[in-house]
């Protein structure tokens, strides 16, 4: 993670900064640590970044088995606004990784964050709704 940023992995927080939020999301991601990733979720989430809608213990499941082999993001904030405890965010993506066979892939896309900050003030992700364009091996 960022020597920049500091997050504590027992009670993460994305921040009310939509900058720090997009930074905290992209070196957790990069991290390749799902459970921490996944706490960046409240618990009745709903991912779709697996092409399906994923909830509680088969959404950490998903994100620790995706990340493991440590995909790199890189994510630009396209858009974000704020009404009093929920967030809406819109961003584009590249992620490099590898597929089962060692090829390098590039995976780019449009996402549609919903955040909502929890009675504790942390804000957490609530929905995730990743586009993604057909994926592309590279050199």
């Amino acid at each position: 993670m960022s020597t920049a940023l500091r997050v504590d992995p027992d009670f993460p927080d994305l921040t009310d900064d939509i900058d720090i939020q997009n930074d905290i999301f992209i070196d957790v991601f990069n991290s390749g640590d799902g459970a921490l990733f996944d706490k960046l979720y409240r618990p009745d989430a709903i991912s779709n970044f697996s092409g399906g809608q994923l909830t509680g213990a088969p959404r950490k499941a998903w994100f620790e088995q995706f990340l493991a082999p440590k995909p790199h993001l890189e994510a630009t904030l396209t858009h974000a606004y704020v009404a009093g405890d929920v967030s809406l965010i819109g961003v584009t993506f590249i992620i490099l990784t590898t597929d089962e066979e060692g090829r390098k892939v590039k995976i780019t896309g449009r996402c549609t964050d919903v955040l909502r900050r929890g009675d504790d003030g942390r804000w957490l992700m609530c929905m995730d709704r990743p586009v993604m364009d057909p994926p592309e091996f590279v050199d």
